[in-house]
């Protein structure tokens, strides 16, 4: 056994080991880190890790995956040089953070990082001995530092569609801001328009009004010397009583216009006179009693002081109010109720923007009716000068459209404003108008009122139905007229009375109930009525299996095509222009009952038809067509009644009853009788069979019996039809 020989120290002068770097502990967020805890990225040992990568499996082994919330480490580590141990080194780098070596201090052993970014690292570190002798060996951890959620792809597509909408988002609104600034301008330009237009329209009516008073005159002296002229019982009186209202009623629109150009123009002068502004609008509106009254329309005046003395003017108060009672009353619905309110004006009712002279009291009058209400979009636009912007016209627009743009006009001119307020039922119309309280109490003089007796005048002769005569005879066809306006209607009733039944109504939804419920033979129906117009008249006759068959004649002042071809589509068969001519429209309604009575014939028992060769070309043809099929199916069948054909039909006895009738002329027992003798008919003169087998083919038991009925029908026997065919 030899023996070993070791050099004493001091001959020992370097170190030559070469030393490796060993991993001792994790820290992650200054806290150990221990194999197989929950939530600890480390299944193993942090000391096998610690050989060089390749050596021990694969790499994706020794990669320690971290959370966001790890992004705190700490990395020991210690190595297996122990001669002078504490003048060894360590150099290290994080590649993923920097490819730079960074030495360490003499004795320190362990590294830190903070707040790693996501993202795949490697950890290198090698270490020299005593005598700076460095190690080739590396060695090696891998980390892999997880995104936040906030950072992963997934939220940094969720960021980009998010991005993606917001620029959407203001492209949009700045795309619409600009459509609505394009909008505003077209309004703006329209509205302009539509004040031009109005003005245009105005002056032209003054200019024509001017030219219009001339003949008018040589019209009414005229009238008035033939008044004169002829007896009190004679029947042209009633004629000449509906010249003179309506030549009244042409002079008072003329009159209305050059009042609304001369207040509009500004041509207007003020002509203010002391007085009792209380008692002089409460008088106006008692003039309106007589006229309430014959509807049954109860009236109060409420003011908060029984006298105001102020400077006004007599003849612009007097317009501006008798214009609001006049509009209250006549759109009060029997039975109903206008009320007059004066109090001081709030200080929202005077407005923000007007400033409050000194010794100046503001009144508010309220003039509230019950009836129809405007709707929200109309408030503005009933101020305006003819105010009819639609085809239909409203239950409150039955009249120029002047009434309330010269109220409006006026109030501007006296410095107040005037508003509109409607709902349940009811309309308030609130002037507010500034004015002087006198100390010193005098009136102006005696006060005439003429404008509120003329325009109450007004309204008792459009109420006033003439006492036409010739309607005690009972005629032989019946005619339903729809219209809204008074007179003309109770003068299509005069002249048509005459020679038919007529039942008048004054709008469109209950001239369609009473058209179902009467069942004429014409319908003569205005274009423009409240509620249902004539287009809503027509749709619902022809939609209306109990009214399809019946003639429609439409009356319109709108001489335009397109209302022609709307009310054509809608299911009128006549379209009237105004003014009428009455010779006219009597002739259209002979040649329509004519023609009614023409179709009758044609489906009548003298007429030999082939039912299931017929063109259809309307809704009553098509019920016809249907009502033959089923006959047809049934025709061999002597058992086949009204019973059944009427449950086939899925209408109701006195219904069928009513449309065959109309169509045919021919009860439903005569008109099943009718087709079967047509049947055989065809089948006699088409077919070698004998008349006892026709006879049981056409649902006919009994060949007596068949060849009664076919000889009354055509007035020869079967035998002789067939020799002749």
């Amino acid at each position: 056994m030899g023996s070993s020989y070791f050099p004493p120290p001091r001959e020992i002068r370097h170190n030559t080991l070469k030393p490796s770097v060993y991993f001792t502990d994790l820290r992650i967020n200054d806290t150990p880190v221990v194999p197989g805890e929950k939530g600890v990225p480390l299944n193993r040992s942090i000391t096998t890790m610690s050989v060089p990568a390749g050596d021990d499996g694969r790499e994706e082994d020794n990669i320690i995956e971290l959370s966001y919330r790890q992004s705190n480490i700490e990395i020991r580590f210690s190595t297996n040089s122990y001669l002078e141990a504490e003048k060894n080194r360590y150099s290290y780098r994080m590649v993923g953070l920097s490819d730079r070596w960074l030495l360490l201090p003499p004795g320190q052993k362990a590294v830190q990082f903070f707040n790693l970014p996501a993202g795949n690292y490697r950890f290198e570190i090698k270490a020299a001995n005593n005598d700076g002798l460095w190690s080739d060996e590396v060695s090696t951890l891998h980390f892999r530092m997880k995104p936040s959620p906030f950072l992963s792809p997934w939220a940094w597509g969720l960021y980009g569609l998010m991005a993606i909408g917001a620029a959407c988002f203001v492209l949009r609104y700045f795309t619409n801001k600009k459509l609505f600034e394009h909008r505003l301008e077209l309004e703006r330009i329209k509205e302009q328009n539509m004040k031009e237009l109005t003005r245009a329209r105005i002056n032209f009516f003054t200019n024509i009004s001017h030219d219009l008073k001339t003949p008018l005159t040589l019209v009414v002296d005229p009238l008035k010397q033939l008044k004169t002229m002829l007896p009190e019982n004679n029947p042209c009186n009633a004629y000449v009583h509906l010249i003179e209202k309506n030549v009244n009623r042409i002079q008072r629109t003329i009159s209305q216009l050059l009042q609304f150009r001369e207040i509009e123009s500004q041509k207007i002068t003020l002509n203010r006179q002391p007085g009792d502004l209380i008692r002089f609008i409460g008088s106006i509106f008692s003039l309106f009693d007589f006229y309430a009254n014959k509807k049954g329309i109860e009236t109060d005046f409420n003011s908060f002081c029984e006298s105001f003395y102020t400077r006004f003017d007599h003849d612009v108060i007097e317009k501006i109010f008798t214009n609001l009672f006049s509009n209250a009353v006549k759109y009060t619905t029997e039975n109903g109720y206008v009320g007059v309110k004066v109090a001081r004006a709030s200080d929202e009712q005077i407005g923000a923007n007007r400033n409050r002279m000194p010794g100046t009291e503001y009144l508010a009058f309220t003039v509230t009716n019950t009836g129809a209400e405007i709707p929200e979009e109309r408030k503005e636009s009933i101020f305006e000068s003819f105010n009819r912007l639609s085809d239909r016209r409203p239950e409150f627009e039955g009249s120029t459209g002047l009434g309330l743009a010269i109220v409006k006009e006026l109030v501007n001119n006296l410095g107040g404003r005037v508003s509109l307020a409607s709902g349940n039922s009811r309309v308030a119309f609130t002037v507010v108008l500034p004015f002087t309280l006198l100390a010193e109490r005098t009136d102006s003089g005696a006060e005439s009122y003429d404008y509120t007796v003329s325009e109450i005048d007004n309204m008792l002769s459009e109420e006033d139905p003439s006492a036409w005569s010739d309607r005690h005879d009972r005629k032989a066809c019946t005619i339903v007229v729809i219209e809204d306006d008074p007179n003309l209607r109770n003068y299509l009733e005069q002249r048509l009375s005459k020679f038919y039944n007529v039942y008048t109504v004054a709008n469109g939804s209950e001239g369609v109930v009473k058209v179902e419920r009467i069942a004429p033979q014409i319908v003569i129906t205005d274009l423009m009525m409240p509620g249902t117009d004539g287009f809503g008249v027509c749709r619902s006759l022809r939609s209306n299996i109990k009214t399809s068959h019946i003639p429609i004649i439409v009356l319109s002042g709108m001489k335009d095509s397109d209302s022609k071809i709307r009310a054509l589509e809608a299911g009128a068969n006549v379209f009237l222009d105004k003014p009428l001519d009455m010779d006219f429209l009597l002739k259209q309604v002979d040649n329509l009952i004519r023609t009614q009575n023409e179709l009758k014939e044609r489906y009548s028992k003298k007429f030999i038809a082939e039912p299931s060769k017929l063109t259809i070309s309307s809704m009553d043809e098509e019920l016809l067509k249907k009502a033959m099929n089923y006959i047809e199916q049934n025709i061999d069948n002597n058992d086949y009644d009204v019973d059944a054909f009427a449950a086939d039909m899925s209408i109701g006895r006195t219904l069928l009853y009513q449309k065959i009738n109309d169509i045919t002329g021919m009860s439903v027992k005569e008109f099943i009788l009718d087709i079967r003798l047509k049947r055989a008919a065809q089948l006699l003169k088409e077919s070698d069979l004998t008349i006892a087998e026709i006879s049981v083919m056409t649902g006919f038991a009994n060949p007596k019996y068949f060849s009664i009925c076919f000889k009354r029908h055509f007035e020869v026997t079967p035998t002789e039809f067939k020799r002749k065919a």
